[in-house]
């Protein structure tokens, strides 16, 4: 409780009550927080509430939030919503689990490394997966369709969080209602909330809820376990995500391991807490960059400059790192509407804060922070105003400590931060690199409570910006580093004598960044003659170098030690320890920090620092700090450009100990004998599959068709499912002669098998370790028919030799707009990659473990697939047109990579593939009574088949099955018309009527599917009529708006209509979902 008078002690400022309920009004307002805020403004930085639950006490003044911040005197505080989820399957995960609880540390300590430098590195490729569904939907989207923005937000950031952190899929981009997971998700934490503002004898009256409570929590617990299940099942125990970190993660600290049912409680805590904030933020967002059209100038410069202007480019981690200004844009959104608006503390004793309010132990202060961070004494007189230059890199520096807590604070702030900010940015700077965003109905804010805060009802329309792609960039390699740091120069140094001088290379590391820094300087280390030693700072206390050098690299966290270097800190701190316990020592120092928590920023490399000089060692080399918030490479390279030379002179070694290095690739190859699983083939989980039919669709008269379509059917991996209008996708393997074409420029033996040797700098797709086959590296793991990009450029710059041949390569590489142009028309537009400029530029000498680093992951192309499970569940077809043309680039001809490897594949043979669900509701309607009208031409007539098979064996079951129309494009009825046996019989049964159109035909005009649709409009109407769905399946470019027009056309001319109600009413048509777009699978 509170005390009020004496002791030198104030009442705490309160509203008055009503008798019994006191101010329970407020505390159940229906808009609480904008409620809380104005109570601040009102009583001022702290104010009491007291209801019949009990007592609690609101701050936001700077001055009390900072002193209540103090991790020694205040702890994390579980109450209300929060404290009821202990009930739950999140049970006492992270976010509900008492800091004193020996499992909140223990799952703290292992659930640290995942959210580290390295981690945030591996997560780019997923995060772009899931951001790519996102553009995709968008970009798809008519110009008056509406975004539902939480909603959309919601799918993002739930898929990514399940994707990064446990391997699993929720594709909700696919579905047309939430993932059931995020249904029971909604209702058991509005329950739960619900509850903790009820009494108890309310709560037992409930009976009804409480079981649909129990219901849903047993529903995300099920799920759960069937992650845990299967990733034990799978024997897969080198994944380093969340899951696999729980699964396999020892406590430093215990020594124990997390048991199962505190697994599932974290996975649950993540799933939650991962999206929930992480989608309002990009909501809140949004609702500021439609009301502020200058800075989405500005944020969308910075996007251009730093992503490019190509949207088919996908950005890299540093890119993302770089967006600094976007990064300001969503720290001024969560300063004014911080997703999670309060955190709850409690003092350890009996204390006065303020030097003048007396509180408890047990004590709710709830810090408001959307009020704190309008306190007008930190934010000015305008801190009610959108501006994110208050977050600059100068003014940031200015903040007092503790006055921005949008993620909690110390040592139980939000664990994802970073993971949070990374997708946050790079989803920001996609959006605004292909988007405009319009705010069509004039929003005005009003918010929204559950577990945390998001904009309610916002919905806008976006525009793709003229000129560009807006749908997600095809993927490309993002490197996946520890820290890249630690790769300042991916260099060997020129040869050097071993001359055996010691040097220690200590690190405090929690997060495994530091660690990942200190293994690569002991690497250089080694190589530049020095004899070695590695280890945490604990580990060599009391056995400081006496001789040569050491090199600390450490972290702090939350201001203090890493776990495993907290013993050595304190004994740099301790009277006791003899001023000249260090005077022998010869040392240097590189802090890993972040910004974000700029009060505690490099406390603990500073303290190192500092004490090792004032215990006598001698600092020969000065300290470096990396901020993980912005360019970390670039302080580590600034940091190291000086390390070895300094150390040389320091020691008096051989000057070639601190030349710079010479370049090499980061990868060591060595030839074995040894075979090793296709990286590539895991990550997407592909697993064999076995062509059951291979056949050619186009007729010809004994001869080769000028043109091919293949018919392939399928058999399945054992226990795969699909649906009609699912996707196959593909794992292809390149073309025997374009590899031979790699061997026969590096002149390598085709026979010969590699060893790549593991190594921060391998890339994630390559096998490391056993030797492999170099064809199956070079057919079945990268692309090498990608087009060369500039980064490709430069390296080959680096490797040439002929000074004209470098500055031409130079300038293609360069970032000015007639650099641009040039490489648009010598290297983009004609698709040149990599083998065929090396080609074109013979004193280019690019080594090949270069080259191959260079190349990217090979990735899995999509086929519609063209079957239907009710015909024939264990096998599925699809249906692809083999690409073979004359290369752009006047190399021969181009074979498409899939499409070649698909139409050489003999029965028998094994293909590894994986089914994919549509990203929109592609399917024929659950009630056959439903008519269709399919659209497509060429291989977009495939999933219609399977459409067809399935409506053909309803009808044959006996059930009444509505006749559909089916209009499909090809060339001439002698050569191309698809499955046209199948497609009659399918017509003589009743259940479609067949309008194929004729492009090709002599003497006769081109003819396309709009011209036939506009011909049987009376039936086409007719269909509509009766509630018909209507599916477009092919070229999005063409084919399908003249399609869309065809179709208002007919409402226009029937129904005596303007076109503008004509547009209208397609638009009610796609938001029913009775217009679907797709597009079919191509190389």
């Amino acid at each position: 409780m509170t005390t009020l008078s004496g002791g030198g002690t104030e009442a705490i400022p309160a509203p008055a009550g009503l008798p019994l309920i006191g101010n329970l009004r407020d505390v159940a307002h229906r808009n609480f927080i904008e409620h809380t805020i104005r109570l601040a403004r009102q009583y001022g930085p702290i104010y009491r509430l007291d209801t019949p639950l009990g007592e609690q006490i609101f701050v936001s003044g700077a001055d009390l939030v900072d002193e209540i911040c103090d991790d020694a005197r205040f702890d994390k505080l579980v109450t209300g919503g929060q404290a009821r989820l202990r009930r739950s399957a999140i049970n006492n995960g992270l976010f509900t689990a008492d800091t004193a609880d020996p499992m909140w540390q223990r799952a703290h300590n292992i659930l640290m490394p995942p959210f580290g430098l390295k981690a945030m590195r591996d997560y780019m490729p997923m995060m772009l997966d899931v951001a790519g569904q996102l553009l995709d939907k968008w970009a798809r989207l008519n110009p008056d369709d509406e975004v539902d923005v939480s909603a959309d937000m919601t799918r993002l950031t739930l898929d990514t969080v399940a994707l990064c952190g446990f391997g699993y899929r929720f594709n909700s981009f696919y579905r047309e209602a939430p993932h059931p997971f995020v249904q029971a998700m909604t209702r058991a934490l509005l329950e739960a909330q619900k509850q903790a503002g009820l009494p108890a004898a309310v709560n037992r009256v409930r009976k009804r809820a409480q079981r649909r409570y129990e219901r849903d929590n047993a529903f995300m617990s099920g799920l759960v376990d069937q992650l845990i299940q299967r990733r034990r099942e799978a024997g897969d125990t080198e994944t380093k995500d969340l899951l696999g970190c729980m699964l396999a993660g020892v406590d430093r600290q215990s020594g124990e391991r997390l048991p199962d049912e505190n697994i599932r409680a974290q996975c649950i805590t993540f799933l939650i807490a991962g999206h929930e904030t992480t989608s309002g933020l990009l909501s809140f967002v949004t609702y500021f960059l439609l009301k502020h059209p200058e800075v989405v100038e500005r944020a969308r410069a910075e996007a251009d400059e730093v992503l490019g202007t190509d949207p088919g480019v996908a950005p890299t981690y540093e890119q993302v790192h770089r967006l600094t200004y976007i990064a300001q844009v969503l720290d001024e959104s969560l300063r004014l509407w911080p997703t999670a608006p309060g955190f709850n503390r409690t003092p350890f004793e009996e204390t006065t804060i303020g030097g003048r309010y007396r509180v408890s132990p047990g004590t709710p202060l709830t810090i408001i922070a959307p009020a704190l961070h309008r306190d007008r004494d930190i934010w000015g007189p305008n801190a009610e105003e959108f501006d994110p230059e208050r977050f600059s890199p100068e003014r940031r520096a200015q903040l007092p400590p503790n006055a921005f807590k949008p993620f909690g604070t110390g040592q139980r702030a939000c664990i994802g931060r970073q993971f949070a900010m990374q997708e946050a940015q790079l989803v920001l700077g996609m959006l605004l690199q292909r988007f405009d965003l319009i705010d069509h109905l004039g929003y005005q804010l009003k918010i929204k409570r559950a577990l945390t805060i998001k904009p309610d009802g916002l919905k806008v329309q976006v525009r793709p910006l003229a000129g560009r792609t807006a749908a997600a960039p095809s993927p490309r390699a993002v490197e996946a580093e520890p820290a890249k740091a630690p790769k300042p120069e991916a260099a060997a140094v020129p040869a050097v004598e071993v001359h055996g001088t010691p040097l220690a290379v200590l690190f405090g590391s929690n997060l495994g960044t530091a660690e990942g820094i200190a293994g690569e300087l002991a690497r250089e280390g080694t190589e530049r003659g020095f004899d070695v030693t590695i280890g945490a700072l604990d580990e060599h206390l009391g056995d400081l170098a006496r001789e040569g050098a050491t090199i600390v690299v450490t972290a702090s966290y939350n201001g203090t030690a890493p776990d495993n270097a907290a013993r050595f800190c304190g004994w740099l701190q301790d009277p006791a320890t003899p001023a000249d316990a260090c005077s022998t020592m010869r040392y240097t120092v590189f802090g890993c920090g972040h910004t974000d928590w700029a009060a505690t920023y490099q406390t603990v490399p500073k303290l190192v620092d500092t004490e090792l000089e004032a215990h006598g060692a001698t600092r020969v080399h000065p300290r470096g700090e990396g901020d993980a918030k912005s360019d970390f490479d670039a302080q580590y390279r600034a940091w190291h450009a000086g390390l070895w030379p300094d150390l040389a002179e320091a020691l008096s070694l051989p000057a070639a100990v601190g030349q710079a290095a010479s370049p090499r690739p980061g990868l060591a190859i060595s030839m074995v004998n040894r075979r090793e699983t296709n990286p590539v083939i895991t990550s997407y989980r592909a697993r064999p599959a076995f062509v059951r039919v291979n056949r050619e669709l186009q007729h010809h008269d004994g001869g080769r068709p000028e043109r091919s379509t293949r018919h392939l059917e399928i058999a399945l991996p054992q226990g795969t499912t699909y649906e009609a209008g699912d996707h196959l996708g593909v794992l292809p393997r390149n073309r025997v002669d374009a590899v031979w074409r790699v061997c026969r420029h590096f002149k390598l033996d085709l026979g010969n098998y590699i060893t790549i040797a593991p190594g921060p700098g391998v890339p994630s797709h390559l096998p490391t370790g056993e030797g492999v086959p170099l064809i199956g590296v070079l057919a079945s793991c990268v692309e090498l028919q990608d087009v060369a990009t500039r980064s490709d450029l430069e390296a080959m710059a680096a490797h040439t030799d002929d000074p004209k041949q470098r500055d031409e390569l130079l300038t293609l590489a360069a970032d000015d707009p007639e650099s641009r142009e040039h490489y648009q028309e010598r290297v983009f537009a004609p698709r040149k990659s990599v083998l065929d400029l090396l080609g074109e530029f013979p004193d280019c000498h690019l080594p090949f473990d270069t080259f191959l680093e260079l190349l990217p992951p090979l990735r899995p192309r999509y086929y519609s697939i063209s079957s239907s499970p009710l015909v024939s569940p264990d096998v599925c077809s699809i249906t692809t047109g083999v690409l073979e043309a004359p290369a752009r680039s006047g190399h021969g001809l181009f074979h498409g990579v899939c499409s070649s490897h698909l139409a050489h594949s003999d029965p028998d043979n094994t293909v590894f593939a994986f089914v994919r669900k549509p990203t929109i509701p592609f399917r024929p309607p659950d009630n056959p009574h439903v008519p269709m009208i399919m659209i497509g031409a060429g291989t977009g007539l495939a999933p219609f088949r399977g459409f067809l098979q399935e409506r053909a064996t309803q009808k044959e079951q006996g059930a009444p099955v509505a006749q559909s129309l089916l209009f499909f494009g090809c060339r001439t009825p002698e050569r191309d018309f698809l499955y046209e046996e199948e497609l009659r019989h399918f017509e003589q049964l009743g259940i479609v009527r067949l309008h194929p159109a004729f492009s090709r035909v002599p003497g006769r005009p081109k003819t396309y599917v709009q011209h036939l649709i506009a011909e049987h409009a009376d039936e086409v109407w007719q269909l509509l009529q009766e509630e018909a769905v209507v599916f477009v399946c092919g070229d999005a470019t063409r084919m399908a708006p003249d399609v869309r027009r065809a179709l208002t056309d007919i409402f226009a001319s029937r129904t005596g209509t303007s076109a503008g109600d004509a547009d209208a009413w397609f638009t009610g048509l796609r938001q029913a979902n009775r217009f679907v777009e797709d597009i079919w699978g191509a190389d």
